[in-house]
């Protein structure tokens, strides 16, 4: 099983996250903002995404570290709680189907990488988180648990300036990622001869 979607356990201390609060790399309001938003979806339930949304427990753990949140922290802490046990089981069983990806989920992980911002700390992470999310059936957006698909693609402009300039054509961005693929390695080639002439043209572009 891909360690990125195992079930989350206690860390022992030489596992536990090395950084202190004065070593963490700030987080920008913009980037908190998508990363609080995202996680309390997940710890709520609003979404099903694994448990870190499949960053590494020690990733996860500097993240909210970075993010300091106290109401977040509150969350977190509920999620552990007896009255959270199915959502902490759907977690780990939506984990076990995305092991089934993970080839899928690296090649997203490698593509999100490549473009992340120097000026976005924890583009990275973000980079992770997006990817898991594009392994769902639904709207890249709804995924994420988002407002709607604009702020998705505000997260992506911040987050990844070069890849959202190439998405001219207001591709939905779960598809253009695909096609990102697609163009660079040829594993999810669609059939139709073009765009305009596939019948699934609707379900691409916005």
């Amino acid at each position: 099983m891909n360690k990125s979607f195992q079930k989350n356990e206690v860390q022992s201390p030489e596992e536990q996250p090395s950084e202190t609060l004065t070593d963490i790399t700030p987080l920008s309001a913009l980037n908190s903002g998508y990363f609080i938003q995202i996680i309390q979806a997940q710890l709520s339930g609003k979404i099903v995404l694994p448990h870190a949304l499949g960053l590494s427990e020690i990733e996860y753990q500097d993240l909210k570290a970075a993010i300091n949140d106290s109401e977040l922290n509150q969350k977190e802490a509920e999620w552990n709680q007896d009255k959270s046990e199915y959502l902490r089981q759907r977690a780990e069983f939506c984990a076990e189907m995305f092991a089934m990806k993970s080839e899928e989920h690296e090649e997203l992980k490698v593509l999100l990488n490549s473009y992340c911002s120097e000026q976005a700390p924890f583009s990275d992470k973000m980079a992770v988180i997006v990817a898991t999310a594009s392994l769902t059936k639904f709207h890249l957006w709804e995924s994420l648990g988002l407002v709607e698909r604009t702020q998705l693609s505000d997260l992506i402009r911040y987050n990844f300036p070069e890849l959202y300039a190439l998405n001219t054509k207001n591709m939905r961005w779960k598809r253009f990622f695909y096609h990102q693929l697609c163009e660079q390695e040829g594993s999810y080639l669609c059939k139709a001869p073009s765009c305009e002439e596939c019948k699934s043209y609707s379900e691409c572009f916005a």
